[in-house]
């Protein structure tokens, strides 16, 4: 038994991350910090307190699980690591390939496993989906869409300085997707477009990707939709592969489904009912951090959260380039 001190208790904390980890029989959530005490308390720990450096000096913590803005991921990352404690921390991890490997330093000197809350990779509709899509063979096409409409102006997201930004807030999803399908493999850069707020934000960013093998993939995100929108299709050597029921938050649904449309036209419709993605990750992030996976479990490796920060400064290179 694991446990848990949260930093950050805003509403993923609450809605999600805390009752998981309540749910889990494999670690109780000791202590949160949150801006107001309130807050913290709301999660339901054994302790609450407003000061995140409570959780770290809290000797009987093992996991910190950190959710604040994302400028603070870095530093809080690195802290939480160099007080001796394995950190689960909200996407994006950091927002750049150096703030990951900055991480990854103070992960190996530790000693400890640090993983990036990418929650919708834990589900067995996705893992399938990823197992499926090595199937297809080169050539194979991905359009991945994550569009929403945020109204909250007053939200980090919208600073800069603090990491604001579709591509940074949504980005991670979309990108992470395309590599997942594409064996991890980096593509080249065909286009890239954004859209500057007023803010200094980008509201929606575009990209076109290719790899050696023939394969492509368009990608999009944006905080300007008219209506939300979420896609994940792959088409490839007569094949079709697609996640509908919101394939990026389809966490408080009770049914999703993945479709597969073979070379001879036949498909299959798999349902996935009932899966809290955020409890398997925190099952499985316990017995990785605990020792008892065996290798049979999987926590979301840090290659890979620096691959998805290395596509992300690519396209975002590649369409500030065409603005100047």
């Amino acid at each position: 038994m694991l446990n848990w001190g949260f930093i950050g208790a805003g509403q993923v904390a609450r809605v999600a991350m805390a009752p998981a980890v309540h749910r889990s029989r494999l670690g109780t959530l000791r202590i949160a910090a949150g801006r107001e005490l309130r807050r913290a308390e709301l999660l339901a720990p054994q302790k609450a307190t407003t000061d995140y450096e409570d959780v770290l000096a809290d000797d009987a913590v093992d996991v910190v699980y950190i959710s604040l803005s994302n400028e603070s991921h870095v530093a809080w990352c690195v802290k939480a690591l160099r007080a001796g404690k394995h950190v689960l921390c909200e996407k994006p991890l950091a927002l750049s390939t150096a703030q990951v490997d900055r991480i990854a330093e103070a992960a190996d000197r530790a000693g400890r496993t640090v993983s990036e809350a990418m929650w919708y990779r834990w589900h067995p509709r996705m893992r399938s989906a990823e197992r499926i899509a090595a199937s297809l063979g080169p050539g194979a096409h991905t359009d991945a869409t994550f569009a929403v409409h945020r109204a909250d102006h007053g939200n980090y997201r919208w600073d800069p300085a603090r990491g604001g930004g579709a591509l940074h807030d949504l980005g991670g999803y979309v990108l992470s997707a395309v590599l997942a399908v594409n064996g991890w493999q980096a593509p080249r850069i065909v286009s890239s477009a954004m859209t500057t707020g007023p803010t200094g934000i980008d509201t929606s960013t575009t990209a076109s990707l290719a790899w050696d093998n023939g394969a492509t993939a368009a990608v999009h995100v944006s905080f300007t939709a008219e209506r939300p929108r979420e896609v994940l299709e792959l088409r490839g050597a007569g094949e079709q592969l697609s996640l509908p029921d919101w394939p990026f938050s389809a966490v408080a649904q009770d049914t999703v489904h993945l479709v597969h449309r073979d070379t001879s036209g036949r498909e299959t419709v798999t349902a996935y009912s009932d899966v809290n993605a955020y409890r398997l990750m925190v099952d499985e992030f316990n017995r990785v951090a605990g020792g008892e996976s065996g290798g049979r479990d999987w926590t979301m490796p840090l290659a890979e959260s620096r691959a998805v920060a290395a596509l992300s400064e690519a396209v975002a290179r590649e369409a500030s380039s065409k603005e100047n």
